[in-house]
């Protein structure tokens, strides 16, 4: 998938390959993310994805994880709706939400970056909260990335919770660290006890 990406990158900025990597990497460690990365460059958001969208095929670098499915339904059986909130655009997003084998009926609510400027922009959290009926005192955001996605939450009001599978991450924006989604249900109980 990175190769996809950075051969995107080199087409947008008419240099050779290894140039554009070597150029995304260094706009990523300074930007943070992805998205503020190729918009420094110039390259519109929508129309990367679009790109992506047809260049990528999810189902080659990842497949369903049989542990999202029982996350999300005991959430929801705890009383919370659950929402995704993706940097990705609409036609990318089906396509890993089909390679992970996840109907579009798993989530009460989807914001992609189709419908609002992508994180850390505060506006994906606040058409999630909006799409899910949920204010923020009674949120809580789940990501994987420290400052590019629990900080906006935060900075929000959200409560935040960091998945961290590596046992690496930052937890600066973090109330609390998780190290698998099967912990998240129990977590988010004791965070904010469903009414």
């Amino acid at each position: 998938m990175e190769e996809e990406i950075t051969a995107f990158v080199s087409e947008h900025t008419s240099t050779d390959y290894k140039s554009a990597r070597h150029l995304l990497e260094e706009r990523r460690r300074k930007l943070g993310t992805l998205t503020r990365s190729l918009e420094s460059l110039g390259i519109d958001r929508a129309q990367f994805f679009s790109s992506m969208a047809t260049r990528i095929e999810p189902g080659d670098y990842i497949s369903e994880d049989p542990t999202i499915k029982p996350a999300i339904r005991k959430l929801q059986e705890c009383g919370f709706r659950v929402g995704l909130v993706s940097n990705s655009g609409k036609p990318l997003v089906d396509k890993i939400m089909k390679a992970l084998q996840l109907g579009p009926i798993t989530f009460d609510a989807i914001v992609t970056s189709s419908e609002a400027p992508p994180k850390p922009s505060p506006q994906p959290y606040l058409l999630a909260l909006r799409l899910l009926n949920c204010g923020r005192e009674s949120a809580i955001y789940v990501g994987d990335r420290d400052e590019a996605e629990l900080r906006p939450a935060k900075e929000l009001g959200i409560l935040t919770i960091l998945l961290d599978r590596t046992g690496k991450s930052s937890a600066r924006w973090a109330d609390v660290v998780v190290s698998k989604l099967s912990e998240i249900p129990e977590t988010a109980k004791k965070m904010l006890p469903a009414k």
